[in-house]
């Protein structure tokens, strides 16, 4: 875009004292200029030290706010509701959306905003896993498939998902459907407004490349980990997202496989070869795409991955739990 339109980067915290820091430096070192960023942080009743770095690190950095999110708004919850309040505070022509746990690329605003095309409402980037184990690279490559999957889609002009951790919305597109407040609430709130906002019309950009990829931290844990699965698989269903169709079939691989090897082992050889063949001509796409050639190294054990904890997470959102998540149960 030839003129520098005005951004708000929008931030919502809840206990992220060991992340917070790194996403703000990174914040601070984007290429885009200062007077043309405003930067509103939500502290989402945090009992840890998270307020204190946060006011620490912007005490003499006069575009960045933070507030203090006590009151819920229209009912919603969590990230939706910080969203909502800080959305009003905005002054921003586009809304850029990120999370506590990451750290952007320098040029993500300009390139995010890399488009020729008018009356776009949402645009999306790329975000991967970034951390030391083989599990930690295992799952920065599925992201990358997943998220180049939904590329392809969206050059053909069909809607997917945002992604509410490396996410820009038009300010235009979010007020023409009301903002969070007449959505309502979410747990997958970044598919709920990139909905929205494509059902009345506006245009979406899927970026993948470089300059808009992201890292966020992995989960702490295990637990953690199937609690964010669950959390999208549910968001999902409910929302009625087309990634579901992938997502099933690729949970119900592996019994599928081992019901097949019992009957024929010649052609389940076969099926697993052609399958292994598809998916890893996908992963060497995207990996070069993006420039992470660091991950080639692990296509092996990723389709292990794949054929195991796919249908693990399948099993782990069957079994009746709540979800928890930023220390609430939904």
């Amino acid at each position: 875009m030839d003129i520098q339109p005005n951004i708000s980067i929008l931030i919502a915290a809840r206990n992220e004292a060991s992340n917070i820091l790194d996403l703000l430096v990174s914040v601070e070192n984007l290429n885009y200029p200062k007077e043309k960023l405003d930067v509103l942080i939500g502290d989402d009743a945090s009992n840890d030290e998270t307020a204190t770095i946060i006011q620490n690190y912007i005490a003499d950095k006069p575009h960045y706010q933070l507030f203090e999110i006590v009151e819920k708004r229209a009912g919603l919850l969590g990230k939706t509701n910080v969203l909502a309040q800080l959305t009003a505070k905005a002054k921003g022509d586009y809304f850029f959306i990120t999370d506590a746990d990451i750290k952007l690329p320098q040029n993500w605003i300009s390139s995010m905003l890399d488009f020729k095309t008018e009356n776009v409402g949402v645009i999306t980037g790329v975000t991967i896993v970034d951390g030391p184990s083989i599990f930690h690279k295992c799952q920065a490559i599925e992201w990358l498939v997943a998220l180049k999957l939904i590329k392809t889609l969206s050059d053909f002009k069909v809607p997917v998902t945002g992604m509410g951790n490396n996410m820009a919305v038009s300010k235009n597109a979010y007020e023409a459907v009301g903002g969070y407040e007449k959505i309502g609430f979410s747990i997958v709130e970044d598919y709920a407004i990139f909905k929205a906002i494509v059902a009345q019309n506006f245009g979406f950009i899927q970026h993948f490349n470089q300059d808009v990829l992201a890292t966020t931290k992995p989960p702490a844990n295990l637990k953690t980990y199937f609690q964010q699965r669950k959390r999208w698989l549910t968001g999902g269903i409910k929302s009625g997202s087309v990634l579901l169709i992938p997502a099933f079939l690729q949970a119900l691989l592996l019994p599928f496989l081992l019901v097949l090897a019992f009957l024929n082992l010649k052609i389940t050889l076969l099926f697993w070869g052609v399958f292994f063949g598809i998916n890893m001509v996908v992963a060497i796409k995207a990996i070069l795409k993006t420039k992470q050639n660091h991950l080639l190294a692990y296509l092996i054990p990723f389709h292990g991955y794949l054929l195991v904890f796919m249908f693990l997470q399948l099993v782990f959102y069957i079994y009746p739990s709540k979800i928890n998540w930023k220390g609430r149960e939904y």
